[in-house]
């Protein structure tokens, strides 16, 4: 039987992932700009910010939610 409790668990669990596979990304982003860094190349590349964010499946997602939870993201991972 399905309770709230069974549900906010499940949450709690796809929460859990969620920040896992930010930390990950965080990860990458940072290799990413140290090469940057090394060749010499711009940080920011809003051409790519919204390349990432245009080619996204929202299915019942709003696309002004994804724009502005991705510019969050951006702007963390660009102050690391």
């Amino acid at each position: 039987m399905n309770t709230i409790e069974t549900f906010r668990k499940e949450i709690d669990l796809i929460d859990a992932e969620i920040v896992k596979q930010l930390n990950k990304r965080i990860q990458v982003v940072l290799k990413i700009r140290d090469l940057k860094i090394t060749n010499g190349l711009p940080v920011e590349d809003l051409d790519r910010e919204e390349k990432v964010i245009s080619k996204m499946d929202l299915d019942q997602l709003d696309e002004e939610f994804i724009r502005k939870l991705y510019e969050v993201i951006f702007r963390y991972c660009k102050s690391k």
